[in-house]
């Protein structure tokens, strides 16, 4: 277990990697949502995107899941002692497997056409990208949907510890 100045350490740098990891999120989502008016601009807004979560959101997730386990084992809360802990565990890995097998792929593949056509005129980009878009755009809602459920449940803690009513 954890000192009581430790334990407090740690939630301050688990705070801090929740913060990154959910503003880069929401961030990425804002840009993914914008309207670009030509297409150097929305290669521009990917690029950032992408840049974003190179710096903010990737190291944000990792480094709160360490902090995390680290609250895990060196706490009394445990890893699925509350249910509100399981569904954190659960919603957080799932928001991370969106993000690494679906969000980052779709972005790297819409970033590597974008830079392709980025001087081309026409319709751009939703005539180019289409459904790619679209499928971005919903993961990064989900996302920063979950992210910010993630906050509530831990500030509400809704759920009493499992076995008891």
């Amino acid at each position: 277990m954890l000192s009581q100045k430790r334990m407090k350490t740690l939630k301050v740098f688990h705070l801090i990697f929740i913060m990154m990891w959910t503003v880069g999120v929401l961030m990425m989502g804002l840009l993914y949502w914008r309207q670009s008016v030509n297409s150097l601009e929305f290669l521009y807004n990917q690029t950032t995107a992408l840049f974003i979560d190179y710096v903010l959101v990737i190291p944000g997730a990792v480094l709160a899941i360490i902090t995390g386990v680290m609250y895990g084992i060196k706490t009394k809360w445990g890893f699925f002692k509350y249910r509100w802990l399981t569904v954190k565990w659960i919603v957080g890995i799932a928001i991370v497997l969106i993000g690494t097998f679906g969000l980052h792929p779709l972005a790297l593949e819409i970033i590597n056409q974008a830079s392709l056509t980025a001087n081309e005129s026409f319709s751009f980009p939703a005539d180019y990208f289409g459904s790619k878009l679209s499928i971005v755009n919903y993961m990064a809602l989900i996302q920063g949907a979950g992210l910010i459920f993630l906050i509530w449940v831990s500030v509400f803690k809704p759920w009493n510890k499992k076995g008891n009513k």
